[in-house]
């Protein structure tokens, strides 16, 4: 019976001494290992082994540990073989071993294969997620498709890239898929709004200082904004309102990789890449005397610029629904645009670009009492809440908040909105914190 066992196994058996000589071996070892039974039988495992017929021996292994092997085995003719090896042990003596062999062949191809499309998944992942990092900036206009053309050759090299463009256009997204994309994509991206820091603490915000550096100074100092980039990032949004004497520092930066902490004198190395961003005109400020020209032709080594919202009405349709989904999970609604809605959005020239629309959809969004959004709810809803009485603090606010939205978009940064509105900086920067910055995307 146990013959017959042997001749009929679907798996190869394999059978020897306590020696390692070859006592009896199925048939299907040929399959296998491309040799007869019959020629080995009366063979030794470690001389198979060693001509490589038994690649390596498992009954071998079984004698020398005196225990069960399990153990893949790669054949001379090219077959993966699971072999499951076991002692039989007669009168406290390693009397026999005996194996089973399977042709995993076929399973470790499919695992091969799925190892390849668990990488090609990963590898599409990665490339949606790059895609995601795009979030506000679309393709399907030619001057957003240059843009992105531009931004995809210089992403993952180690230059300095200046982005150009009106207020909202979605500059500091830009900059942070550009960073994603390269190879310090896993170090800090550091965003300075340089018109949003008080002169008189700029120097100390962007280099950093010194203990003791000046009254009030914090204790062991602070690391400013490039030590905080370390091998990363560092995007200093609105670079046209860096005051004038820290430009010449910042060339200084760029040219030397090192900075000096303010009411220090030991050079620091840095190792971060500097994106720059502006909606201001930075050859007129170098023509009024209000940026440095060496600084400006060191910083416009690359030049993109993203085009306003009017130009890319195109893109008003997609830019909706983003924002309609967006808000849908974050207030857990379910409300949508009508078609007539969306083409009376995609007609107007939204001068705050981006940051405007999605401020639009995300208050008509909250307000509105329908599922489906339409041209006349909208226009009812403004009368509606010009007839009803509302606290005149929350009317001063939301006035405020309107007209401080509309003059940032002509002033956007704290210096010029605080002029134009004769009102103190820090008063300007503290309405833009309040009613743009917290709830926007630059």
């Amino acid at each position: 019976m146990l013959k017959d066992i042997i001749l009929n196994s679907f798996d190869e058996i394999f059978i020897t001494d306590g020696n390692g000589i070859v006592l009896a071996v199925s048939p299907t070892c040929y399959e296998l290992y491309g040799v007869e039974s019959s020629d080995l039988v009366g063979k030794s495992v470690f001389d198979l082994e060693r001509k490589g017929i038994l690649n390596p021996s498992v009954s071998a292994l079984v004698l020398k540990h005196r225990q069960r092997v399990n153990k893949v085995q790669e054949t001379n003719t090219g077959k993966s073989v699971l072999v499951s090896a076991y002692p039989y042990f007669k009168d406290g003596e390693l009397a026999y071993t005996y194996s089973y062999s399977r042709d995993i062949t076929e399973l470790e191809t499919l695992k091969r294969r799925n190892e390849e499309v668990a990488k090609t998944l990963a590898y599409y992942k990665e490339e949606f997620n790059q895609i995601k990092e795009y979030k506000y900036l679309y393709f399907e206009n030619k001057k957003m498709e240059q843009v992105m053309e531009i931004a995809n050759k210089v992403a993952d090299l180690d230059v300095t890239v200046l982005i150009e463009g009106e207020s909202g256009v979605g500059k500091n997204q830009l900059a942070y898929s550009l960073h994603k994309q390269s190879f310090r994509s896993n170090e800090p991206f550091i965003e300075v709004n340089c018109g949003a820091i008080p002169e008189s603490l700029f120097e100390s915000e962007i280099f950093g200082y010194e203990e003791g550096a000046y009254t009030g100074a914090k204790r062991g100092g602070k690391a400013g904004s490039f030590e905080q980039a370390k091998s990363g990032t560092l995007f200093l949004d609105e670079i046209g309102e860096m005051p004038l004497n820290l430009q010449v520092k910042l060339l200084s930066v760029l040219q030397n990789k090192r900075i000096t902490k303010l009411g220090g004198s030991r050079e620091i190395d840095i190792n971060c890449r500097i994106i720059c961003a502006t909606n201001s005109d930075l050859k007129k400020l170098v023509e009024q005397g209000k940026f440095r020209e060496d600084l400006y032709y060191r910083l416009d080594v690359i030049k993109i610029t993203i085009p306003p919202l009017r130009e890319r009405k195109d893109e008003i349709e997609p830019l909706i629904e983003e924002f309609t989904r967006e808000f849908n999970e974050k207030y857990r609604f379910n409300k949508h645009f009508s078609s007539q809605m969306i083409t009376r959005l995609t007609e107007k020239n939204w001068p705050g670009n981006v940051r405007e629309l999605r401020n639009f959809v995300e208050r008509t969004m909250i307000t509105s009492n329908e599922d489906i959004i339409t041209f006349d709810q909208e226009e009812n809803r403004n009368h509606e809440e010009s007839d009803k009485i509302t606290p005149l603090n929350v009317f001063i606010e939301a006035i405020e908040s309107d007209y401080i939205k509309r003059m940032y978009s002509k002033f956007p940064n704290s210096i010029a909105l605080g002029k134009a509105l004769k009102i103190s900086q820090s008063t300007a920067n503290r309405k833009i914190q309040k009613y743009i910055k917290s709830t926007s995307q630059n």
